[in-house]
């Protein structure tokens, strides 16, 4: 086989390019765009250069040693430039579209959920970034927020930010996202909130959140169920312990992607984040289906 086709057989290129079909990316910004590097090759190699967890240096050293470019039928590799601004101009909100594209790329349905918070560090801010705010100190990680299907261990959707914004705001806007898709949400006592539980049970979804202990209100001193008492009846303990999978994603991406990001812009912090998570996705339906037809021909 010659090596030009084999990327193209290669599933990560290929989910790649199923992905750009259900976000419906265009491969050239305008009709006036330079034709040498699509979009949609510029986005596999992004990918795979996060998957490989190398510089970008030494990824364009490494895709010249594999001959990707004869591949990917271009002429020759962009240089990190043209990686770094093909970044820097895609709004973050496109990288999070291919994240929720997974849903139905894998056509899921009746997911049972799970909602974490977690921090990915920024390493090495340069002497002038610090000169630059006073010597203060930067700050040393990006807050994030995953929305994972625990069954089937895929990131559903992901938020990122790099101020001091409460991991809350986070919740409604990702449950109503996925409102018609999920059966079970569950969360730990940092989303404990009646107002997070209606959004919930306004669109069908079973929630099963712990309560923090709160000082007694009127109701309560005198004897009278409160919303929030009949809403604890509710709470399942066995099934609310199945949150622990979504500590198992979050630990899977650190070991695998590495937790932390090199970039010293926040908005290209927060796509790093992003871009990890679509490529772990990616990753793990790699697996998923090469233990399937392992499966299949032990079973022949």
């Amino acid at each position: 086989m010659s090596s030009i086709y084999e990327v193209r057989l290669n599933p990560f290129y290929l989910t790649v390019e199923e992905l750009c079909q259900i976000v419906r990316y265009r491969n050239l910004k305008s009709a006036f765009s330079k034709k040498m590097y699509g979009n949609h090759k510029l986005i596999f190699m992004v990918l795979y250069k996060e998957k490989t967890g190398m510089s970008w240096d030494r990824f364009i050293e490494f895709a010249g040693e594999i001959n990707l470019a004869r591949q990917l039928c271009i002429k020759k590799m962009p240089v990190k430039s043209t990686f770094i601004e093909f970044i820097k101009r895609t709004p973050k909100t496109v990288f999070e579209e291919f994240v929720r594209a997974f849903r139905k790329l894998l056509q899921l349905k009746n997911i049972i959920a799970a909602i974490d918070g977690t921090g990915f560090s920024n390493t090495n801010p340069s002497h002038y970034y610090q000169k630059r705010i006073d010597g203060k100190e930067p700050k040393n990680y990006t807050n994030t927020v995953f929305l994972a299907d625990i069954t089937n261990n895929i990131i559903l959707d992901v938020r990122t930010t790099s101020g001091k914004e409460s991991e809350m705001t986070a919740f409604k806007p990702m449950i109503s996202q996925f409102a018609d898709h999920l059966k079970i949400v569950l969360a730990d006592k940092g989303y404990d909130s009646m107002s997070n539980r209606k959004t919930c049970w306004d669109n069908g979804i079973d929630v099963h959140i712990p309560f923090r202990k709160f000082s007694q209100s009127r109701r309560q001193e005198l004897g009278l169920p409160s919303k929030r008492k009949l809403a604890e009846q509710k709470f399942n303990k066995n099934t609310y312990n199945q949150r622990a999978l979504i500590e198992s994603i979050n630990s899977a991406i650190k070991q695998t992607l590495g937790g932390f990001v090199r970039a010293r812009k926040a908005t290209n912090q927060q796509k790093t984040v992003t871009i990890k998570a679509i490529t772990y996705n990616i990753e793990h339906i790699k697996r998923t289906i090469k233990i399937w037809i392992q499966i299949q021909i032990q079973g022949i």
